[in-house]
C-alpha cells in the first residue's frame, strides 16, 4: 500500500539529524544491509522485517537508482508474519507429549521436557507456515526532510521508524497539528499555542 496504489493513509514525520555530503553511498551500504532477508529454513522467528523496492516487493537487489529518485528516498518496509493457529499447536503438543511418555514409561513430563516438546513442534509448523506479507511504502523527501509513511496503525509505525532510525543514523519527529504549527510559528508560539482550545464551528441543532 502506498505510493503505487492503495488508500492515501499516512503518518509524516520530520527528520532529526545531520546527513554527510557522502550520504550515497552510506545509505546504499546501509540499504543492503537492512535490506529484506527470507526466513531462513531453520528460522524460530515468526516475523522478518527489511527494506525492499517499491515496484517489486520480492526483489532483493537495491541499488542507489532504484530508491533514490532526485532528493527524495522511495523504499517498502516489507513485513512478513507467520502465524501458528494455537489449537493445533495444543493439539500437536499433546500428541508428541504422548509418545515421550510411552518411551520414557512415565505418566508426567516435566515442565523442561514440556518445553522441549513445545519448540520441536513450534519450529517444525513454522517450517510449514506461509507468510503474510506486508508492504508498506515511504517517501523522503531530503530538500523538506520530511518523512511519508502510508500507514497508520501503532505498531507498524514503531517497527518503521525503529529500522529507519537503525539505517539512516536520524531521528523522526511526529509531525502532528500541534508540532507543524511550532516548526511554521516557532518554538517561541509553544506558549501560545497551550493556550489553544477546541472551537464549535456550528450552532446546536434543535430537535
Amino acid at each position: 500500500m502506498g505510493i503505487l496504489s492503495g488508500a492515501v493513509r499516512f503518518r509524516r514525520y520530520q527528520v532529526r539529524g545531520e546527513i554527510s555530503a557522502g550520504f550515497k553511498d552510506e545509505f546504499e551500504e546501509a540499504i543492503r544491509k537492512f535490506g529484506f532477508q527470507d526466513f531462513a529454513t531453520d528460522d524460530e522467528r515468526e516475523q522478518v522485517v527489511g527494506w525492499a523496492p517499491v515496484d517489486d516487493w520480492f526483489s532483493p537487489d537495491l541499488p542507489l537508482d532504484r530508491w533514490l529518485v532526485q532528493n527524495s528516498i522511495c523504499l517498502t518496509l516489507r513485513i512478513d508474519t507467520k502465524r501458528l493457529p494455537a489449537q493445533y499447536l495444543r493439539y500437536q503438543c499433546r500428541q508428541l507429549e504422548g509418545e515421550w511418555r510411552v518411551k520414557t514409561g512415565r505418566e508426567n513430563l516435566s515442565r523442561a521436557e514440556r518445553e522441549e516438546v513445545q519448540a520441536i513442534i513450534r519450529r517444525q509448523l513454522l517450517q510449514r507456515a506461509i507468510p503474510a506479507v506486508q508492504g508498506i511504502d515511504l517517501c523522503w523527501d531530503m530538500e523538506r526532510g520530511d518523512v511519508w509513511f502510508w500507514s497508520t496503525g501503532d505498531t507498524v509505525n514503531e517497527t518503521f521508524c525503529t529500522l529507519f532510525e537503525k539505517t539512516f543514523r536520524v531521528k523522526l519527529r511526529p509531525l502532528f497539528p500541534y508540532a507543524l504549527a511550532l516548526r511554521q510559528q516557532g518554538d517561541a508560539a509553544a506558549e501560545m499555542l497551550e493556550r489553544v482550545v477546541p472551537s464549535v464551528l456550528r450552532g446546536e441543532v434543535s430537535a
